[in-house]
């Protein structure tokens, strides 16, 4: 590529994949098709919401671009909470869990694709997070910090496949406080719970004080160290306590002057009940934070809840709009046909005009009038006994133009029509290539076949090529007695020709 025509953007690239697809087709194919039709589903509706762009989609993987950081790891949390509820309602054999990976980085563009480093290692990412995990590069997590309610674990910088530098990584771990590796407790969290040790340890102390006190292991007064309290320097003022202690009955066992001992008694036992009472505050107030922390984390998956909601309501409006504007195709086309038929019909039954200058002419024109108005009655039915009928062997033609990066292609097939129903078949059922083509064709020669088949093309299978991709459409037809075109009412152009043997 020419350096000077090569364009190039800073993009927010999400990679999403599928834990053990294969595994599960080989055990359940319909099932497995179904469950991942259904994620898929929830994904895509998740991913437009928050603004993002799907940039291609391979079997059981997702590959997006956002705008915005913020927005593409808001919308993998919702991809996972979102698939999580899901497959808690199915069984475990039938649950399908998806890694997710996010990076920020300079990618190329090509057309409608991303390539380049950017998308690289978004998709090396994924592959590092846990099934139902994410897995974020430095990149990202320096632009959303301080943006997002999470926690985040930071697991050092890691040697992805093909990448030439080492990318460090974190593994986004909830709706919490942000983490580092050794993940440290929110400030508030640490003064409450230093405050509430320091007083239980300040209470432990207290309580210690006053049962070696009772026990005798402590001693308070002047007595305890040897010499009297008033025996202090000539000159110096008196000890406060001084008068209590010299007024003591000398000679008592325990040599502490009762009084005192009273006072410090009723002092520590003050101070204890202070203590305890500060406990009992801080206590309280550690379970207001919480109940905070909870009702706060309660708001936000409601409003997760709601915004699964509104994306998925936004999938099945979409659906709904395809299949109303697919329906309204059809009945244009049946309309049209029905219109060309009764035309066909009209000019047919008009009579050639006839010379009447003869009498015997006028006679013969006279007497052909009853037979002509007996045979045009008899016409419907009579040509919904034979010329109105289809049956025997045709062969097909499907040519389809390239369409969103998928290649061009033309399939032919041969199908059997008995009783006006048509229904041909290429290729084995469930494999690469396989196409049904079936449904009725009217007496006018109208019809609208149902088509169901699966295809081996590289952009929607890349990890399972040998079990294709299932797809359905409508053709809307029309046969004369020989030969008839038709062409593809959803999704990409194919045009259908039919060519009785």
């Amino acid at each position: 590529m020419d350096p000077l025509t090569v364009k190039r953007r800073l993009t927010c690239i999400l990679a999403a994949d599928a834990v053990g697809y294969s595994q599960q087709m080989g055990q359940d194919e319909e099932n497995t098709i179904r469950v991942l039709s259904a994620h898929r589903a929830v994904i895509d509706g998740i991913i437009t919401f928050h603004g993002g762009r799907i940039i291609s989609t391979a079997g059981d993987s997702v590959l997006a671009e956002f705008s915005s950081v913020v927005e593409a790891v808001r919308c993998a949390v919702e991809i996972q909470e979102a698939l999580k509820t899901r497959n808690d309602a199915l069984p475990d054999k039938s649950q399908m869990h998806f890694r997710v990976g996010v990076n920020l980085g300079d990618v190329v563009v090509k057309n409608d694709d991303l390539l380049g480093d950017g998308v690289n290692v978004a998709a090396r990412l994924e592959t590092l997070a846990e099934p139902g995990g994410i897995c974020i590069s430095s990149s990202v997590y320096d632009q959303i910090t301080g943006k997002l309610n999470l926690g985040f674990q930071d697991i050092g910088e890691q040697t992805l496949k093909n990448i030439s530098r080492p990318i460090r990584v974190y593994r986004v771990s909830g709706t919490a406080a942000p983490q580092r590796s050794a993940p440290p407790a929110s400030t508030a969290r640490r003064q409450s719970k230093s405050s509430a040790w320091g007083i239980g340890a300040a209470v432990v102390v207290a309580i210690a004080a006053i049962a070696a006190w009772q026990a005798g292991w402590l001693r308070f007064g002047a007595a305890d160290r040897g010499s009297p309290i008033n025996a202090a320097a000539p000159g110096a003022a008196p000890a406060a306590s001084a008068p209590a202690l010299s007024s003591a009955t000398p000679g008592t066992a325990s040599g502490a002057p009762p009084i005192q001992a009273d006072i410090d008694t009723q002092r520590l036992r003050a101070d204890a009940e202070a203590l305890k009472k500060q406990a009992e505050t801080e206590l309280a107030r550690a379970r207001s934070d919480a109940d905070a922390v909870r009702a706060a984390r309660t708001k936000a998956d409601a409003e997760a809840a709601a915004s699964r909601l509104r994306a998925r309501a936004e999938v099945d409006a979409a659906r709904i709009r395809s299949e109303a504007a697919a329906a309204a195709v059809r009945t244009k086309s049946d309309a049209e046909a029905a219109t060309r038929t009764a035309e066909t019909r009209a000019a047919k039954a008009t009579p050639a005009p006839r010379n009447a200058d003869k009498p015997s002419d006028t006679a013969a024109a006279t007497t052909a009038v009853p037979a002509a108005m007996d045979k045009t009655a008899r016409a419907p039915t009579s040509a919904a006994a034979d010329g109105a009928r289809y049956d025997g062997t045709w062969n097909v033609t499907v040519v389809c133009a390239p369409a969103e990066g998928a290649s061009a292609y033309k399939l032919e097939l041969v199908a059997q029509v008995k009783d006006n129903f048509l229904r041909g078949e290429q290729g084995a059922d469930g494999k690469p290539g396989w196409l049904r083509l079936q449904g009725a064709i009217q007496p006018d020669g109208s019809a609208t076949l149902d088509a169901r088949g699966f295809t081996g093309d590289p952009k929607y299978n890349i990890k399972n090529i040998a079990q294709g991709l299932p797809y359905a459409y409508h053709v809307a037809a029309q046969f004369d007695a020989n030969r008839g075109t038709g062409r593809r009412l959803e999704l990409r152009a194919c045009d259908l020709r039919f060519a009785k043997q």
